[in-house]
């Protein structure tokens, strides 16, 4: 095999040291890329982990509603459908009400995205 410049194996970039660090680094994190100026907390902070896990719940109890609805009309029973029909639509209305509340306050980013 000869010694050639253009192999991968033996590319410029793998036979040279990687240069020494620079000391100053930008607000991107990256050395020598400019950023917009000095990093800055965001306006409003992102939602909390609780709003994210009553949404979690939520779904949960969607998905759990319209199965059990499903497997309790599939058996023939319709009176154990009501419970767990009743559980799905509650869930349902709250993700639909806190996304739209979201949506119109720019409460920051998307809830279902």
């Amino acid at each position: 095999m000869r010694d050639r410049d253009d192999d991968e194996f033996f590319a410029p970039v793998l036979r040279e040291p990687p240069p020494p660090r620079q000391e100053d680094v930008s607000d991107t994190g990256v050395p020598g890329v400019p950023g917009a100026g000095r990093g800055q907390w965001a306006e409003q902070p992102p939602p909390s982990n609780r709003l994210g896990l009553r949404l979690l719940a939520a779904g949960l109890a969607l998905l759990a509603g319209v199965v059990l609805t499903v497997l309790a009309l599939l058996a023939g029973r319709p009176p154990l459908a009501i419970p767990p029909a009743l559980v799905a639509l509650a869930a349902a209305v709250y993700l639909v009400v806190t996304g739209v509340r979201r949506a119109r306050s720019n409460g920051g980013p998307p809830v279902f995205g």
